[in-house]
């Protein structure tokens, strides 16, 4: 029996039994290789043989997808794929898959409660208690939620699950999405709308599109400058997606309210990145998926790609169709 070399080239679960325990019920010869990410120039001489990658964050290169010689498929542990070439692993018939729907209820959640703690002041009535305050801890009430307005950027599995979710709580929903129609959007119970109109209109504004060369810093200076100056941005998606110096800026001068952050720039953040320390901002560590149930249906469903395509068979979450169609002329 043909034996397979997978590779996990980088993931923050110190053991893989869940991935070992995947791989080895397909009956597959399997041999399972931890790695701890690293440069390009690291991971190449250790991937060279590989039949199989599972990624986390560690960049997957046209320089290493070329050094592959026999890769059937590299798996994300994840939904975005930012950190791997598509293109080049298309050209070089790679089908580079991702873990679609591993946190739509943890993310969409993460995204309301970022919402809601802006909309009732919770860390501003938070900070005021333990200062040995009372009372209101501004002299302007927050807007009743009802009456008020969420942009949603990007109508992914985790897009619509916010949209429905802010519907429950009686928003009104604008969707800046150039890939769907308004009638598709409408059906969801929102208004389509393009970006300018849509950070003009809404009261909090949230970040749910991919990373691309398109959408990076889709949110500049200009962009934040068209939003009300009562208005929130909740970035979920990928720190770049917002020029982070611009967003600063625009929460000092007052420009916006203020903003809740999943995703930096730069991750982790460092210490004297000067967004910390300003208190209209709510941050947490790109930790919106987690769960203790996505992160086990994270580990399963990345393998479970492996074992799809080292069976000869097509995974159901190919995200480089694409590219892929194009080497094979179709």
């Amino acid at each position: 029996m043909t034996q397979f070399k997978v590779v996990i080239t980088d993931f923050g679960s110190p053991e893989n039994e869940l991935e070992a325990e995947e791989l080895n019920a397909s009956g597959l010869d399997i041999n399972l290789v931890r790695l701890n990410g690293g440069s390009p120039q690291e991971l190449i001489p250790q991937l060279a043989d590989a039949d199989a990658l599972i990624v986390q964050w560690a960049k997957i290169t046209r320089e290493v997808i070329e050094s592959l010689q026999s890769c059937k498929v590299i798996s994300r542990y994840g939904i975005g794929v930012d950190m791997i070439d598509l293109a080049a692993a298309g050209e070089h018939g790679i089908p580079v898959c991702n873990t679609p729907d591993y946190c739509i209820d943890e993310v969409s959640t993460h995204t309301l409660t970022f919402l809601l703690m802006l909309n009732r002041q919770i860390m501003p009535q938070h900070q005021h208690v333990v200062a040995g305050k009372w009372g209101p801890p501004a002299p302007t009430p927050p807007g009743r939620l009802s009456t008020q307005t969420l942009g949603v950027v990007g109508m992914g599995n985790i897009g619509r699950a916010v949209v429905q979710k802010a519907l429950a709580f009686g928003l009104k929903v604008l969707v800046f999405d150039p890939y769907l129609s308004a009638e598709s959007v409408k059906d969801l119970g929102a208004e389509k709308a393009e970006l300018d109109d849509m950070l003009q209109r809404s009261d909090y504004v949230s970040v749910h599109c991919p990373l691309t060369e398109e959408t990076h810093h889709l949110f500049s200076a200009d962009k934040l400058e068209l939003m009300k100056p009562t208005a929130y941005l909740i970035n979920m998606a990928r720190g770049p997606i917002v020029d982070q110096t611009a967003l600063y800026a625009a929460l000092t001068d007052k420009t916006i309210a203020g903003a809740a952050l999943d995703v930096f720039e730069v991750e982790p953040p460092p210490a004297d990145e000067p967004i910390l320390k300003l208190d209209n901002v709510i941050f947490t560590p790109h930790l919106s998926s987690w769960s203790s149930a996505s992160f086990v249906q994270l580990r399963r469903e990345a393998a479970q790609n492996v074992v799809v395509a080292l069976q000869g068979n097509q995974p159901r979450s190919i995200v480089n169709r694409k590219f892929l169609s194009r080497m094979n002329g179709q």
